[in-house]
């Protein structure tokens, strides 16, 4: 007997509450004095490490263990970092400035400083090998470099205190400032506007956006929420609120996994209890919460690596890397991410008495696929469990129908 699926299949996602079982395992720790407070991973798997009070450290990370590279400090408080495809170095050097450094993997050159920050704090790179600098009290800066120059090229300061800068999809440039909620800036090459600005209360403290423009705000004590913007407004769509500690640092991985560091930081004191680091997915109206660790010390900011390696920059606790059981290889899983939601026609149809039916989801989700007859009637669960952003593929069998 031949069995015809007429593609009633009854597709539905619907959102799982309850905690789901992943986990963080710690692979690897390093600390080498200081106050590690901000770290990025770039393409080839190198570790840079802003150390407060130690300057700047690079690791190689072979899955077991770090290996320090490099170093340099030349005083100031190693805030934030960042690089440039050319191999260039930005630091974020508390209150001596933007420094920029070559690195010939041996060793760093300091080839240009400024002095006209009052806190430097967080610095991003644009294509166009523009640098945005997030500058406690003085607000946001861009900077233009050519490998031995930094020029000064724009400055807007709306008040409270820039800690974090992102930059979206489209060119949008977020600031996370504390007492001063949530920014977004256009930039002409020459002079920043503001276009949006929100405050939900907390203390803006980090930012990051996904691959959709959905921004993520690591709000202080206030938690972790989510906005959408359309180019003009923030839009709050999704908020989890922390028992202890401050919501400190937030990235995002391809697949849409949120890792927030949740330090004892408040005010100018370590006075909170720390909470360590959180895995969420956010499914367009809240957020649910994957993992959690606390290794003690305060988690500052968390960055990925490719390979799916999460490293925590842990204050006095030095770099931590955990792997992190949500995914794989986010290398993998960034060019197999759909872009919308999509069930196909199952095939072979007819069939007998097997037939496939393939999906894709561009983030994590519970899913449902029932099967019902012609009368509305469900006859089956085909599928029934929370699946990771990408394309899948079930079987359903009929023949016991």
């Amino acid at each position: 007997m031949k069995f015809y699926l007429i593609f009633i299949v009854y597709f539905l996602i619907t959102i799982c509450h309850a905690q789901l079982p992943h986990t963080f395992t710690q692979t690897a720790q390093i600390d080498n004095g200081g106050s590690a407070l901000g770290v990025i991973v770039d393409s080839n798997g190198k570790i840079y490490l802003a150390n407060d009070r130690d300057g700047l450290r690079i690791y190689s990370y072979d899955g077991n263990s770090f290996t320090n590279t490099t170093h340099i400090n030349e005083g100031g408080e190693a805030q934030g970092v960042a690089f440039g495809l050319d191999g260039t170095i930005f630091l974020a050097n508390g209150n001596d400035g933007l420094r920029m450094y070559c690195n010939d993997s041996t060793s760093i050159t300091n080839t240009k400083s400024t002095e006209d920050e009052i806190f430097a704090k967080s610095v991003v790179l644009n294509p166009d090998r523009i640098i945005f600098l997030a500058n406690g009290a003085d607000g946001l800066r861009a900077y233009s470099y050519d490998c031995s120059t930094l020029t000064d090229i724009a400055h807007i300061d709306d008040g409270g205190r820039a800690l974090c800068v992102a930059i979206g999809p489209d060119g949008t440039i977020f600031l996370a400032n504390s007492y001063g909620g949530l920014r977004a800036y256009s930039f002409d090459d020459s002079s920043f506007t503001n276009t949006a600005y929100i405050d939900n209360g907390g203390t803006a403290n980090g930012v990051d956006v996904d691959l959709n423009g959905n921004v993520f705000l690591a709000n202080g004590d206030d938690g972790l929420r989510a906005y959408s913007f359309d180019g003009s407004s923030f839009t709050n769509t999704a908020h989890a609120e922390i028992e202890k500690g401050e919501v400190y640092g937030v990235v995002v991985s391809p697949n849409g996994t949120i890792f927030t560091a949740i330090t004892g930081f408040s005010g100018l004191t370590y006075s909170r209890p720390d909470d360590g680091l959180r895995a969420y997915i956010y499914n367009g109206s809240s957020f649910i919460n994957t993992a959690h660790i606390d290794d003690e010390g305060f988690a500052n900011s968390v960055a990925l690596n490719s390979d799916g390696t999460v490293f925590l920059a842990n204050g006095e606790e030095g770099l931590i890397a955990y792997a992190y059981s949500g995914f794989t290889n986010i290398s993998n899983e960034l060019s197999k991410i759909p872009a919308k939601y999509e069930l196909s026609q199952n095939y072979p149809n007819p069939f007998n008495p097997t037939t496939k039916i393939k999906f894709t989801l561009p983030k994590s989700e519970k899913v449902k696929i029932e099967a019902f007859n012609l009368l509305g009637q469900k006859i089956e669960t085909i599928l029934d469990k929370s699946m990771p952003a990408g394309l899948h593929e079930v079987e359903f069998t009929a023949q016991n129908l």
